[in-house]
């Protein structure tokens, strides 16, 4: 797989661990839908605390990609879900913990609620395949 970060002519850097445009080279997709801060079990974990919840976020992408062979190295878009933009910072901090240059694209919304109303965090991924 082959990744190169792309940025438009007259345009800034992002503020964020992102690419404004990736263009991919690669001969299978992954797509991994929303997931939410839940356990193997089903409980949510965290309520109340987004660190704890996008922590979990992110080790149930993780579980996904190691079920296909990937990492997040392979990860070349995110959607990213909030119900409340101030957690922003929050979900920064972690990501630049788990991913690594070059980011992938990516977009934060702030929606009214997701599938459970404890979560506050939604994330998917799509992931390019070797």
């Amino acid at each position: 797989m082959k990744k190169e970060p792309l940025l438009g002519a007259g345009m800034s850097q992002p503020a964020a661990p992102y690419s404004m445009a990736l263009r991919v080279q690669a001969n299978e997709m992954l797509y991994i839908a929303g997931q939410g801060p839940t356990a193997g079990d089903g409980s949510i974990v965290g309520a109340g605390d987004i660190e704890a919840q996008v922590r979990q976020v992110f080790a149930n992408i993780q579980s996904l990609l190691e079920a296909a062979g990937a990492d997040f190295n392979n990860v070349v878009f995110m959607n990213m879900y909030v119900t409340d933009i101030r957690f922003r910072e929050t979900i920064t901090m972690v990501r630049n913990e788990i991913l690594e240059p070059p980011f992938p694209a990516a977009t934060m919304v702030q929606i009214g609620s997701l599938a459970s109303t404890d979560w506050l965090v939604e994330i998917d991924a799509i992931a390019a395949l070797d």
